[in-house]
């Protein structure tokens, strides 16, 4: 399955950069820690600590329409990253078999009474979505499956590295909009000091 996502996300971004005669516009410029930290348009990431408790996100940020490639629905989530699949795919894995308990808002802010939108997690059997009855999520972490194309578009994604994903939450958006996400970490958990990883905010790649 790993293999076959790295020959999709491969296809993906090759059409982004577009093949064929003649000239070809130049593949999207990968983003630098400073520059994918301050973008506020989904899909974008942030670099986050897991080892202390509180609150690792605050960011406002504006939801387009997404592309063909993707869904509306909205994927909460956790990315890391190497240079060979085994190295990404460690860190998510200690996270995904142990958990990582969190409490997650998202409120849409460009309407006359912001409110909360509901979030949605993956059931235990892997194969429905349930709505969560409180904003506290994490007890187990789902692999997520964010749109390639949209990531690389946005800077955020390079073929000379591999990733692997997990899901806390998600939310159906349908429309585009404006929002507020704050992400608290609800334990101190040491095991995971000196991670490189990503808190991700995207859109969910379109079934076929």
């Amino acid at each position: 399955m790993r293999a076959v996502r790295a020959v999709v996300a491969s296809a993906a971004l090759a059409l982004l950069v577009g093949c064929g005669g003649g000239s070809s516009p130049e593949a999207p410029k990968l983003l630098t820690r400073a520059e994918a930290d301050a973008r506020t348009v989904v899909p974008f990431t942030r670099g986050v600590r897991l080892d202390k408790a509180g609150r690792i996100v605050d960011v406002t940020f504006d939801a387009a329409e997404p592309d063909r490639s993707a869904t509306p629905t909205l994927i909460i989530g956790l990315r890391s990253e190497g240079k060979e699949p085994a190295e990404a795919h460690a860190v998510t894995a200690a996270i995904q078999r142990d958990g990582l308990k969190a409490r997650v808002a998202l409120e849409r802010l460009d309407i006359p009474s912001p409110k909360p939108v509901p979030l949605w997690r993956v059931s235990d059997d892997g194969r429905s979505e349930v709505q969560l009855a409180t904003d506290i999520v994490g007890e187990r972490l789902w692999g997520a499956d964010v749109a390639v194309s949209t990531l690389a578009e946005a800077g955020l994604y390079s073929q000379q590295l591999s990733y692997g994903e997990l899901q806390w939450a998600s939310a159906g958006l349908g429309e585009r909009g404006r929002y507020r996400l704050r992400i608290d970490l609800l334990e101190d958990r040491p095991d995971l000091e000196g991670l490189q990883i990503d808190v991700m905010v995207g859109y969910q790649q379109r079934g076929k």
